[in-house]
């Protein structure tokens, strides 16, 4: 994935969509300062010698902990990033799913989302599939 260039995506996209633009830039830099902070805290471990089990454990705890928010934040980043990509393509704003135009009070809400609310719905009734697969369909193009 190719870093987007900002001022760049500012001359390309409507000016209807440069405040979700500003809204997906400001998130994706606060996920990189999260990241890095979290990062650096989960790695960074200082065990004494003779320390309680109990405190060993606990600090392992914290830091699966903090491992998993980094992984959580790392999606979410990369939901954003595939966001700016679409933006730049001309396909924000377009359901994955369906083709429609997703509404805009979806996209002020969840600005890198890739699916109208009808498809949300079907995918989530469907245990996140496409509308019209299921598992054995997936599996079978995994084969």
């Amino acid at each position: 994935m190719a870093k987007i260039d900002r001022e760049e995506l500012i001359q390309k996209i409507p000016r209807e969509q440069q405040d979700l633009l500003e809204s997906l830039l400001e998130k994706r830099d606060q996920l990189v300062d999260q990241i890095k902070n979290l990062s650096a805290a989960s790695l960074n471990q200082n065990r004494q010698a003779g320390e309680e089990l109990a405190d060993v454990g606990g600090d392992n705890f914290m830091q699966e902990m903090e491992l998993s928010l980094v992984g959580e934040e790392e999606k979410m980043y990369y939901l954003i990033e595939e966001a700016l990509e679409r933006m730049q393509n001309g396909e924000y704003g377009i359901c994955n799913d369906c083709g429609d135009k997703i509404p805009r009070g979806r996209l002020e809400a969840i600005p890198y989302a890739k699916l109208c609310v009808g498809c949300k719905e079907k995918r989530e009734e469907n245990e996140g599939m496409p509308q019209g697969q299921d598992y054995q369909d997936a599996e079978e193009l995994v084969e």
